[in-house]
């Protein structure tokens, strides 16, 4: 479903939650299942025109639509991501299989306990201290979660499967989990769908509409149907670290864009290309182009990035008579897989290591790089082949 998704951070927004509370029933690691549901919502996205913002950009470009058109971008990315798939799966699946790094939680009772206790701490430090009262309650929920961490480190429990575990808590978690009032998700439902239709529409030529207006007018009317009247309560629950996050990362990227640093390094790229022997121009383009957009985009976002590159690939074209295609393709596998590399790296990573933190499961830079480093070099080294032997050797769409 990544790839035909048209707003990108709903993927994990609607997943993780439901993904954590999986886990949860069946003992498994929600922070390993995590990352590898982001890992893959981010190659999903490459595989179409609308699957993630770079193809959105690259499909629109007045100059590549004349070129390569929406089916035969898709029929090109679509291959290339089922290998890229296929090589992460595979990664993935060995790393897990390790003991040490096996996805079931090696024991249950103390891992909840931890869980617990990182709640306590994420309350205890959001509670404002504006008098000695709410001081006095913060040393409190302080106190708390170190007694429940000290408690945790007592636990020693053998695990069970995962599968028998989660056969006998079904039957609880339907009991607990049950729909309790059928108008407010009636009511929810509709508007969740009459926004995810809106953000699939909205980049058409005769609607003038950005994706946070949808965003802004789908909350607004929900909380006029559902009448809610604890509004602090629900200003509360919004998760503003995650928000002026991306707002601190966006005002970042446009300084980095408006001083000319990623125009600059495209040039550079550029430069090296032209000098090359024409007989090895293609391939030497390709892998500057697919490396350089995903090392960038695994610490930058890449939708700056892309938006001042294509420039920089039609003049390729135009100095050296390469095909375009071959580096639209580059540059849109980089981009995308790229975003695996880093926990800034794409929107999605943001997102939805923000939602687990808030149940509870801190994932960290460095442990979201452990993993999301080799499965970026490993799919963009997968994307790579495959364009070189597509472009390079059977010369398709050249």
């Amino acid at each position: 479903s990544s790839g035909i998704n048209a707003e990108w951070p709903l993927r994990p927004g609607l997943i993780t939650p439901i993904t954590v509370t999986l886990c949860q029933v069946m003992h498994l690691d929600p922070k390993k299942v995590i990352l590898t549901l982001v890992m893959f919502s981010n190659i999903g996205g490459a595989s179409t025109g609308i699957g993630d913002p770079p193809n959105v950009l690259i499909i629109n470009s007045p100059d590549i639509k004349k070129v390569i058109s929406f089916s035969e971008f898709t029929m090109h990315m679509f291959i290339g991501t089922v290998l890229c798939t296929v090589a992460a799966y595979g990664f993935i699946w060995f790393v897990y299989k390790r003991k040490e790094d096996s996805l079931i939680v090696p024991n249950t009772q103390a891992e909840e306990l931890l869980r617990e206790s990182e709640l306590w701490k994420r309350i205890a430090e959001r509670t404002y201290m504006g008098n000695s009262e709410e001081v006095t309650v913060r040393e409190m929920l302080a106190a708390k979660a170190l007694q429940v961490r000290q408690l945790a480190s007592d636990k020693t429990v053998t695990p069970k499967t995962p599968f028998i575990t989660f056969a006998v808590n079904l039957p609880k978690l339907r009991a607990k989990y049950n729909i309790r009032d059928k108008s407010k998700l009636i009511k929810t439902g509709c508007v969740l769908l009459v926004c995810v239709l809106l953000f699939f529409i909205y980049s058409l030529p005769n609607i003038h509409t950005a994706p946070g207006e949808i965003a802004m007018a789908g909350a607004i009317a929900l909380i006029i149907l559902i009448d809610h009247h604890d509004m602090e309560g629900l200003l509360h629950n919004i998760e503003w670290a995650t928000l002026m996050f991306f707002a601190g990362l966006f005002i970042l990227v446009e300084c980095l864009s408006r001083l000319g640093l990623i125009t600059t390094l495209g040039n550079l790229a550029a430069d090296v290309i032209s000098s090359i022997d024409p007989d090895y121009q293609l391939p030497a383009a390709i892998s500057i182009i697919i490396w350089l957009s995903a090392i960038i985009s695994a610490f930058i976002d890449n939708i700056p990035f892309t938006a001042s590159i294509i420039p920089v690939l039609i003049e390729i074209t135009h100095d050296t008579q390469l095909p375009l295609a071959p580096l639209v393709y580059a540059l849109a596998f980089g981009a995308c897989l790229g975003g695996n590399g880093t926990l800034i790296g794409a929107s999605a990573n943001v997102v939805a290591v923000g939602i687990a933190e808030e149940k509870g499961y801190k994932i960290t830079f460095w442990g979201f790089a452990r993993l999301g480093l080799p499965v970026m070099f490993i799919t963009v080294l997968v994307a790579h082949a495959y364009l070189l032997v597509c472009h390079c050797l059977f010369e398709w769409g050249n």
